[in-house]
């Protein structure tokens, strides 16, 4: 498989995800501040609060699972350091659009990081929110 290929089937996979979980696919042609940041997907959907949830997923390939928060923060620097220079200057209490970053691992299943102005933290992937949901029910 071609790594384009690889990088079209994952964008599909991530997006059927991201359907499944309630989010509609989003165009970004009108906002001038996502040409700063790359990313694969953009979703988004209302929330039950009645405000709109808005989710930038950007996708890697890892040839193994991510040990650490080191060793994602080290592979999301540049990342890290851009939502960083965009965040700076927006006040804390706006809400901005979520910047994830999802690793494909070879036990072809996304590991997720979000990215926020603070750094960057592990965020539970879709199927163990699955897991957590059932067990809670």
């Amino acid at each position: 498989m071609t790594a384009v290929h690889r990088m079209h089937v994952l964008e599909q996979q991530a997006g059927n995800i991201l359907l499944n979980n309630g989010y509609e696919p989003l165009t970004t042609t009108n906002i001038p501040i996502f040409r700063y940041i790359t990313f694969n997907l953009m979703a988004g959907k209302k929330l039950d609060d009645g405000t709109f949830d808005v989710v930038m997923v950007k996708l890697k390939i890892s040839l193994h699972a991510i040990q650490s928060l080191d060793e994602a923060a080290i592979l999301c620097r540049e990342d890290i350091r851009c939502m960083k220079k965009i965040c700076d200057p927006v006040p804390a209490d706006v809400k901005f659009a979520r910047f994830e970053v999802w690793f494909s691992i070879p036990s072809n299943k996304f590991q997720t990081y979000e990215i926020t102005r603070n750094g960057i933290q592990e965020i539970l992937s879709h199927d163990e929110m699955t897991r957590q949901q059932g067990c809670a029910a």
